[in-house]
């Protein structure tokens, strides 16, 4: 499991689903799956499904012999389909190689989802995330770089955290 430093988990009930949260962006995306869900946008969304896991075979430098990725929500979508849809507060060069592998075999559309990104960054480390992202942007479905504005604000009073 990876360490997410200083981020506080979140334990709370969205569509009568007791869940517990890595970060406070899952748990508002949670959220607007459940809004979504319930004004017909989408058939139904699930947390971390086990039955989602994808297994990828790496690049071929690679030692490791199967990388696994667990999205965080899968949305059934009102025509049958699914879809993926994988929030980041931080894209390390680990997850960009786990979503370009999954968008290369899997035929899954994925949508990637930031709190705030910098288009700007002053520092070599959001240098680097910002790169990542513009390089896997044409790979997934969506990129939201400012969910925090874009979707957050306008529903932060169903929002316990």
């Amino acid at each position: 499991m990876a360490n997410f430093g200083q981020v506080k988990r979140v334990t709370a009930s969205v569509g009568g689903r007791e869940i517990t949260f890595r970060s406070k962006l899952e748990y508002r995306w949670c959220v607007w799956c459940e809004l979504r869900k319930q004004n017909g946008l989408i058939k139904d969304w699930w947390y971390e499904d086990q039955d989602s896991l994808l297994e990828m075979e790496p690049s071929v430098n690679s030692v490791k012999k199967v990388i696994r990725y667990l999205p965080d929500f899968t949305i059934l979508m009102n025509n049958g389909d699914y879809e993926f849809e994988e929030t980041k507060g931080y894209f390390p060069a680990k997850d960009y190689t786990k979503m370009k592998l999954a968008t290369e075999q899997y035929d899954t559309p994925i949508t990637l989802i930031f709190a705030y990104v910098s288009m700007t960054p002053k520092k070599p480390k959001g240098q680097a995330q910002l790169r990542r992202i513009k390089r896997i942007e044409p790979h997934m479905k969506h990129v939201i770089w400012d969910a925090s504005k874009s979707i957050f604000k306008k529903i932060e009073y169903l929002f316990d955290y």
